[in-house]
């Protein structure tokens, strides 16, 4: 072969090679996507029927909310004390609890703890496996008994409460199948005082509170890490409680942030609990409790509306991701999205639907509040460059705002966003649906 001829060849391989790696599908990864509708499953709240002296008094209003915010998932505690004085309270929450039951909601029940008054664990399993076996769908183990009882034998006593519990739910036809999560803690050494109890429960429980910061991997991790020292590294872990207060004028507990920071952590919240395999996140809680102006008291201040049903931010955003979500049940075919970002550092979760699109939401870990100096901060926009080859259409949607879509365009298989403080949720429909439709 001549030399001319060499070069010629070589050159050719060049551009030939040039080609591929402009086609070349290694140019954006295989992401395999979670489900759309486990996502959405993964979403609950928290509430309190029996606090008769608050708003959740007016239960019907409470109901209403909870279909237009469109969460399925309570957590409650339940009652059975057979005696005769407690007859029209028990009377009370168990038709407060089916008018939910009737609209599709399933609760998680709180089974008390030792001497509370509201009926021994048998008493509570009679009323689940009769009544109101259509709304359980999940029992808990005593919540912050670390906190609420105390003492020396808080870890023993738990323990053996615990242990009888998992013994009797197990031991009912009506309810063995429902998992029976574990107790949950306040104290930081809380688990390892009680040490290993993966033996009686089927679930984890953490309380992962940020303190008024975003939530972030590391915090998360080091939850987890705590939740293994009771129920060991295997088991699923639900997160019964997280949340964030607006009492701007606390002193006490954890620090404040405003309504709208709160709106943006509490989504960051569910994204990153999801991710990081957490199956269930309760939001504490639906509303605030009784009228406080002064803003003093935080624990009248954690809910996601305002005392009067007025909507807090939160519960805008938190309807706005549930909306771009989906509300269908229905388990999508899982299919990987070939993608690859680049760009501005940024969290990432993907999700598919049932209608085979996928959701790509993106998020920074940045905060966008001063917890100790209570006063916003300004996250500045980073731009993030998503390579999506099989790609027809994309669309932006910032769920703070709006569960409105606005179609990006899409130039030789990318698009261009900018990610701030404020997480984005990108829609993305494949040319072989578009081509299909």
């Amino acid at each position: 072969m001549s030399n001319t001829m060499r070069a010629v060849l070589l050159s050719l391989l060049a551009a030939g090679a040039c080609l591929l790696a402009i086609a070349s599908p290694a140019r954006a990864d295989a992401v395999a996507p979670k489900s759309a509708p486990a996502f959405r499953d993964s979403v609950g709240v928290v509430t309190h029927i029996v606090y008769y002296d608050t708003a959740y008094a007016n239960w019907a209003r409470i109901v209403a909310r909870l279909d237009e915010l469109g969460v399925r998932h309570l957590r409650e505690g339940v009652y059975g004390n057979p005696s005769p004085q407690w007859r029209d309270w028990n009377e009370r929450y168990y038709r407060a609890v089916e008018l939910a039951a009737d609209r599709g909601i399933r609760f998680t029940f709180g089974m008390g703890r030792p001497g509370d008054g509201g009926g021994t664990i048998e008493d509570r399993i009679r009323v689940l496996s009769g009544r109101l076996r259509h709304a359980a769908e999940a029992l808990e183990a005593p919540n912050e008994f670390d906190k609420y009882v105390g003492g020396p034998k808080w870890p023993s006593v738990l323990s053996a409460y615990g242990r009888e519990l998992y013994r009797k739910v197990k031991a009912s036809p009506a309810l063995r199948s429902l998992p029976v999560l574990g107790p949950s803690f306040a104290t930081p050494d809380g688990p390892a005082r009680v040490g290993d109890q993966r033996a009686w429960m089927d679930v984890g429980n953490i309380h992962p509170y940020t303190g008024g910061q975003s939530p972030d991997p590391k915090h998360i991790r080091t939850e987890l890490a705590r939740a293994s020292v009771t129920a060991g590294s295997r088991k699923p872990v639900w997160a019964t409680e997280a949340g964030f207060h607006n009492a701007m004028r606390s002193t006490v507990g954890q620090p404040p942030v405003s309504e709208r920071a709160g709106a943006v952590y509490l989504l960051r919240t569910f994204l990153e609990h999801f991710r990081s395999g957490i199956r269930r996140t309760y939001a504490y809680e639906l509303i605030d409790e009784k009228r406080e102006p002064r803003l003093r008291d935080a624990e009248q201040h954690f809910g996601l509306l305002r005392h009067d049903f007025s909507r807090k931010p939160a519960f805008r955003a938190l309807r706005n991701l549930i909306t771009l979500v989906g509300r269908s049940g229905k388990r999508p075919q899982l299919r990987p999205l070939r993608m690859r970002l680049a760009g501005a550092p940024v969290r990432r979760l993907v999700l598919q639907k049932p209608d085979g699109t996928y959701l790509v939401a993106l998020w920074r870990d940045d905060s966008v509040w001063d917890a100790e100096r209570r006063r916003p901060l300004r996250v500045r926009p980073g731009t993030v460059e998503l390579t999506l080859p099989s790609a027809g259409r994309v669309t932006r949607a910032n769920p703070i705002v709006s569960a409105g879509e606005r179609r990006l365009p899409l130039r030789g298989r990318r698009v261009r966003v900018a990610v701030a403080g404020e997480p984005i949720v990108l829609h993305i429909t494949p040319k072989r649906l578009l081509r299909t439709r």
